[in-house]
């Protein structure tokens, strides 16, 4: 049976392996490596062994039949010096318990309930427009996300802490190049990335701090926050409050954006989703909870926006102990690597990949297998907030192209930033315009 050193894969560099070509330009780097050298593809980063893991088949495995056998990434295991040990970074036992104490607040009940503060935050988004002036849809919807995370989640008002999150996110995946270098758990700790990461934790911390303040002067509630207090201590309240805070709007907000921009780019995809939304509405009236079920197509399209732009764009997993993925030997300490970029993008498993053609998602599946697609991930790690982007992205989605058609920017071209999750890094420009 192979083992990880038979396996084919780029000509490593002395001392650095593939680390600076991964730097470099990590999602064409990713898909070259698959493409050119197959499945399961053996990498260095520095003198740690990496397997990239292209197949459907070996991405269940990694993520549901061996989950046992696999820890975090040793990214994500850096990334406790920022997160602590929230339910993104938790192991075991830890783990465990904090999924089941956060799942009633991701309950579909819960969630449906929240869907109301959904449509007021979209439609509060929506008025704010100007008709012909371009905007900025990746900072609309990072407002709209943090503000509904705000409300259904912590019980509170977010309006006036967007500047302060997005500056905290900026400095907090700042560090994430750094992180996937050698000795990155050292190099995270020189300046300058060291001042960004320590500047961006004081701002989270002194906003949950806050946040726990403002609880402590209330009493009763059944959200997240105060789950969260009556079960664990301080220190852990806080990891789990900033987990939630980023992956609550972070994701989403990256999600709504890239819509957007395909929307804006495939006009006659764009007017199909109004029609659809102006079906099921009516005149008089926007989207209501009540309409989720009845809007395919722009359920649809968010699915797209997910398969070509998924905000988590890569999944690393670490061998605990020896273990076999496909008719491979894996040893201890082996990286495990699952990038839905490169997945979602195989022309085995998608008809014309690398086109927005959200109808793919309207039909039935055919042969294509269940991780060829997962932007939420899967397994027991699966992301506990999948029901609740559903709903946030739908609703949000329906509310704005009811009201405005999008048009691109043409001097202002779309450039991805694949860090901790796949963002656009001067932002995502569209002009709004208003729908008869």
């Amino acid at each position: 049976m192979p083992t990880v050193t038979d396996l084919p894969g780029p000509v490593p560099l002395p001392l650095v392996g593939n680390a600076l070509q991964l730097r470099r330009d990590r999602l064409s780097f990713l898909t070259r490596c698959a493409r050119v050298h197959g499945d399961a593809v053996a990498l260095r980063i520095g003198s740690s062994p990496v397997v990239l893991l292209s197949h459907p088949d070996a991405v269940r495995e990694m993520l549901t039949v061996r989950q046992h056998d696999v820890t975090k990434s040793p990214v994500l295991q850096r990334a406790r010096a920022v997160l602590g040990d929230g339910l993104l970074t938790s192991e075991g036992e830890a783990h465990l318990h904090d999924r089941r104490l956060l799942q009633g607040a991701f309950s579909r009940r819960r969630v449906a309930r929240y869907g109301e503060e959904m449509l007021d935050v979209a439609a509060a988004t929506a008025d704010r427009w100007v008709p012909g002036r371009p905007l900025d849809l990746h900072a609309e919807t990072v407002r709209s996300t943090l503000t509904v995370a705000g409300r259904t989640l912590f019980g509170t008002s977010l309006d006036d802490d967007v500047a302060l999150v997005s500056a905290a996110v900026r400095d907090l995946l700042s560090a994430y190049p750094v992180l996937m270098l050698p000795m990155g758990g050292a190099l995270v700790r020189l300046p300058p990335t060291r001042w960004r990461v320590r500047r961006g934790t004081r701002a989270l911390d002194a906003l949950t701090s806050r946040l726990v303040a403002e609880r402590a002067h209330r009493r009763g509630g059944d959200d997240l926050l105060t789950l969260l207090l009556e079960d664990a201590d301080p220190r852990h309240a806080r990891d789990q409050i900033v987990t939630m805070l980023l992956a609550g709007h972070e994701t989403t907000a990256n999600a709504l954006a890239f819509a957007g921009h395909l929307l804006a780019a495939y006009p006659q995809v764009q007017d199909r989703v109004a029609a659809e939304v102006q079906d099921v509405t009516g005149t008089g009236r926007g989207p209501s909870v009540d309409d989720l079920e009845r809007l395919p197509l722009t359920r649809a399209v968010l699915a797209e926006a997910l398969r070509l732009f998924p905000p988590s764009w890569a999944i690393g997993r670490q061998a605990r102990v020896a273990t076999q993925l496909g008719r491979v030997e894996i040893p201890p300490g082996t990286v495990l690597l699952a990038s839905q970029w490169v997945v979602h993008r195989d022309p085995r498993w998608w008809q014309d990949p690398r086109s927005f053609a959200p109808d793919r998602f309207l039909g039935p599946g055919g042969e294509r297998p269940r991780f060829a697609y997962f932007p939420f991930g899967g397994g027991t790690r699966q992301c506990i907030g999948e029901q609740f982007a559903w709903t946030e992205g739908i609703l949000t989605l329906a509310t704005i192209l009811a009201r405005w058609r999008l048009r691109p920017v043409p001097d202002r071209p779309l450039t991805l930033d694949p860090l901790l999750t796949l963002r656009p890094r001067d932002g995502a420009w569209v002009v709004p315009e208003p729908r008869a």
